[in-house]
C-alpha cells in the first residue's frame, strides 16, 4: 500500500508514499538496520474453503493513469490488476471515513502528507507488479467512498498518485444477486508488529492464501523474487548504496489494511527464493516495518 518495494531505478526510495506526497525525501536519510530474525514458527498449508466471490474487476495501470469502473459492487470482488506501463504499479484502495470527500482527503495528501491517514482506511488492493505483469487480490469491501491509489515513487522520488493515478471509486449495494464461485485456499498469512506468520516454503504455481492483520499499525504484504545468488543482506547493502540493478524484482502481493482487515492474496510464483515485506512506517519511529523486522525470506519449489 503505502510504500512501494525496496528502490530500484523504478521504484525509488524504500518510501512510505503517503509521506513522499509531502516530503519525499524523509524516509531516505534513515539508516538501514538489519531486519529482526522472523519467528521459527510458521503457519502450515492446508487446504480450506473461502467465502464465495460474488464479482470480478480488473483495473489496467498505465504511466500514469488508472483504468477501473467508478462503480464497484460491495462485498467479496476480485481485483485483478495489470500493468502496461513501463514502471512497476500497485493499487491501493482507502476506504474514505464516513462525511469525508475525495476531494478533501486529496487535499489532506498535498497539506499533510501521512497526516490524511486519519480520515481512511487501508482496505488492501494488488500489490507491486513489474511491467507487464499481473497482481490478483480479493476483498470484502463495504459500501462507501473509496480512493484507489498508486503510491509507487520513480526514479524522479515523484509518487505516482502525483501524476495522475488517484482515482474515486464508489462502492454500492448490488441490486440483484450474483452466482458465485468459492475458491480453494491453501493457507492462512498473518502480519503482526513486526512479523510475518507465513510459511517459510510455498509450493509453485497458482495459490490463494488468506492474509490478517493482527497488528494494530497497517500492515501489507508485498513480495519480491530475489535475484540469483541475491540475500537479504544484499537487497539491504544496495539499498544503502544503490548502484547498479536491483537485486530484486517485484512480484506482487496485497497492499495496506488496517488492524483486524483481511483479504485473500492469488500468487502465481515460479520457483526462486523471494521475500515478503512490510514498507508501512512506524509512527514512532518513522521506519519503514522492514526495518523493524517485517522482512520475511521464503522459498517456491516446484
Amino acid at each position: 500500500m503505502l510504500s512501494a518495494p525496496l528502490r530500484s531505478p523504478h521504484v525509488s526510495k524504500l518510501l512510505s508514499p503517503l509521506i513522499g506526497v509531502a516530503a519525499v525525501g524523509l524516509v531516505v536519510g534513515c539508516q538501514v538496520t538489519t531486519p529482526a530474525a522472523a519467528p521459527t514458527t510458521s503457519t502450515s498449508i492446508s487446504t480450506t474453503a473461502a467465502p464465495s466471490v460474488a464479482h470480478s474487476i480488473d483495473i489496467d495501470a498505465s504511466d500514469f493513469a488508472f483504468s477501473a469502473p467508478a462503480t464497484l459492487p460491495a462485498g467479496l470482488v476480485s481485483v485483478r490488476l495489470t500493468n502496461h506501463g513501463q514502471e512497476p504499479h500497485h493499487a491501493q484502495l482507502l476506504r474514505l471515513n464516513d462525511g469525508v470527500t475525495f476531494d478533501q482527503f486529496a487535499a489532506a495528501l498535498q497539506q499533510e502528507g501521512e497526516g490524511a491517514l486519519r480520515l481512511v482506511s487501508g482496505e488492501g488492493g494488488p500489490g507491486t507488479i513489474e511491467p507487464h505483469g499481473s497482481s490478483e487480490v480479493t476483498l470484502d469491501l463495504k459500501p462507501g467512498t473509496y480512493a484507489l491509489a498508486c503510491f509507487v515513487a520513480g526514479s524522479d522520488g515523484v509518487p505516482h498518485l502525483a501524476k495522475g493515478m488517484l482515482k474515486p471509486i464508489q462502492v454500492t449495494q448490488p441490486t440483484t444477486a450474483t452466482p458465485a464461485t468459492a475458491p480453494d485456499v491453501k493457507g492462512t498469512f498473518t502480519m503482526k508488529d513486526f512479523t510475518f506468520d507465513m510459511p517459510a516454503s510455498l509450493p509453485a504455481g497458482r495459490a490463494t492464501y488468506k492474509v490478517i492483520n493482527a497488528g494494530p499499525q497497517l500492515h501489507e504484504l508485498n513480495i519480491v523474487k530475489l535475484a540469483a545468488g541475491k540475500t537479504v543482506q544484499d537487497v539491504l547493502a544496495w539499498e544503502n548504496a544503490p548502484a547498479g540493478p536491483p537485486p530484486f524484482e517485484a512480484a506482487g502481493g496485497i497492499n495496506a489494511f488496517s488492524a483486524d482487515g483481511s483479504g485473500y492474496l492469488t500468487l502465481d510464483l515460479q520457483p526462486g527464493t523471494y521475500l515478503a515485506v512490510c514498507n508501512v512506517p512506524d509512527p514512532a519511529s518513522g521506519l519503514p516495518h522492514s526495518h523493524l523486522g517485517m522482512l520475511k525470506q521464503f522459498t517456491v519449489t516446484a
